[in-house]
């Protein structure tokens, strides 16, 4: 799974996400993984850590969990995370390739979880050959109406690459006919297995803009909405405040409205190909409560809010590149 793919908000999004990968460990070794997780992979973060990074999360002002992966199911503690979360207030979403959701899989998992986000992408070859597994599309498609039956919302997560944008009109099709609540569009991040299996693969400037109005497109024919995680050089001059924070910089939510924690227990602002040097700690070695308090005296968050700036200046003056997909740029100025 790419990091932000389970977060159901972009750069003007409203609700702060903490994203957690408990595990690496998937049944899938999908040639588009950024963690490179796959069936071989052990270990998983002790559940009594995340609990209290979810409490200090909520503290820290953070309102949605965001489980992904690895995949999500495998984790032992998948119910004590979401629950604790529910009863902290916040909202959870999980992110699953959808072959492991069996009716008995979800039963334990309806009452906590508000949204599904599910990886469809493209057509059944296309999709297959991406999850390196003949068959997962069927698979995932015929689950898609245990998550009917036991009332759970989902929608579907579509990677666009540089080739693949005609797929996207079939995703929204799918999603319309099996129910989706609304389709994602995540642009390709090369990192982890995806550097060395898709390197030509990321999508550009232009191929995001297609991304765009395609989805303007798809929406209003067929009554799903289609988020592309994508602005154009017009959306990053309007919503400027959105993604270069106010100064100085007093709080984690301020610079961070998405917050990484790694399987190794790293937590890490915005996304994983952050400079590492940019990391807040591990969770093994401290609370995030302190990490935080740390990295904001260390004017992390202040030299972070410098390249958020210098990143938005860069972009919103080059009218070579129509669209972009803002963490991937900040984290390259980084």
């Amino acid at each position: 799974m790419n990091p932000e793919e389970s977060c159901w908000c972009g750069p003007t999004g409203i609700a702060p996400v903490l994203q957690v990968h408990p595990s690496r460990l998937c049944n899938l070794a999908c040639a588009h993984c950024y963690t490179s997780s796959g069936p071989r992979e052990q270990g998983e973060l002790p559940w009594e850590i995340l609990a209290d990074c979810l409490n200090d999360a909520y503290k820290l002002g953070y309102r949605q969990l965001a489980v992904s992966g690895g995949e999500p199911l495998l984790y032992r503690s998948l119910v004590n995370l979401l629950s604790r979360a529910r009863a902290l207030g916040m909202i959870t979403t999980v992110t699953s390739n959808g072959l492991l959701l069996s009716r008995d899989a979800l039963q334990p998992l309806a009452p906590w979880v508000h949204f599904m986000a599910i990886s469809i992408d493209g057509r059944p070859g296309e999709h297959d050959a991406l999850r390196c597994r003949k068959g997962a599309f069927d698979g995932t498609v015929e689950n898609l109406a245990n998550l009917r039956a036991a009332g759970v919302a989902f929608g579907f997560i579509f990677t666009l690459t540089q080739h693949n944008i005609d797929s996207l009109e079939f995703v929204v099709r799918l999603a319309a006919a099996q129910g989706a609540k609304r389709v994602q569009v995540h642009p390709l991040t090369l990192h982890g297995r995806a550097l060395k299996t898709l390197p030509g693969a990321r999508p550009d400037g232009v191929e995001l803009v297609a991304a765009l109005l395609e989805a303007s497109r798809l929406g209003d024919e067929l009554g799903v909405p289609v988020q592309v995680d994508a602005l154009t050089v017009e959306q990053l001059l309007e919503y400027r405040s959105h993604v270069v924070p106010e100064r100085p910089i007093t709080q984690l939510i301020q610079i961070a409205p998405v917050l990484v924690v790694e399987a190794d227990g790293v937590v890490m602002p915005l996304t994983h190909e952050i400079s590492r040097s940019l990391k807040l700690g591990s969770l093994y070695e401290a609370r995030l409560q302190w990490l935080a308090e740390c990295w904001l005296a260390m004017d992390q968050g202040e030299r972070l809010a410098d390249a958020c700036e210098r990143t938005w200046s860069e972009l919103s003056a080059n009218v070579d590149s129509p669209a972009v997909y803002w963490y991937d740029e900040v984290a390259a100025r980084t």
